[in-house]
């Protein structure tokens, strides 16, 4: 094992302990006592994790939005499907008193309202996306 590599071990070890440090409400200089560091060195590593998590904040929005609002809107149908199915009593075996049928139009007007919001706030996240996209690259260069 190369040196560079020992090292890096090291950071990332020192990294590891901060963050759970850190979830346990330590404060830097509490930490720096606690691994026996240069605070400097908490407060570098701090900063490093909190860059980290939002890079891979940012990776899985855009890996992963696209797809969670998909199933969000079917999950959406799913329900209002189920909604009408209550109102209109399709299964017979079940008695549907009138307050089942009032409930299900409720949670029905309540799917519509946020099937409306999802797909009126879309293009804007789409658009957003791209923006970001567009300034990384203009960053990058």
């Amino acid at each position: 094992m190369t040196l560079s590599c020992s090292y890096n071990k090291t950071i990332s070890y020192r990294r590891e302990r901060v963050l759970v440090l850190l979830t346990k409400g330590l404060k830097g200089y509490q930490i720096a006592t606690e691994l026996g560091v240069d605070p400097a060195t908490i407060s570098r590593d701090i900063q490093y994790l909190s860059r980290e998590s939002s890079n891979n904040l940012n990776s899985m929005v855009k890996e992963s939005l696209p797809f969670m609002y998909q199933t969000s809107i079917e999950g959406i149908k799913t329900v209002l499907n189920e909604c009408w199915n209550i109102y209109n009593n399709k299964d017979a075996d079940n008695e549907v008193t009138w307050m089942n049928k009032l409930n299900a139009l409720k949670l029905a007007k309540e799917c519509n309202e946020s099937l409306f919001k999802l797909i009126a706030e879309g293009p804007s996240l789409i658009y957003l996306k791209e923006l970001e996209e567009r300034l990384e690259r203009v960053e990058n260069n």
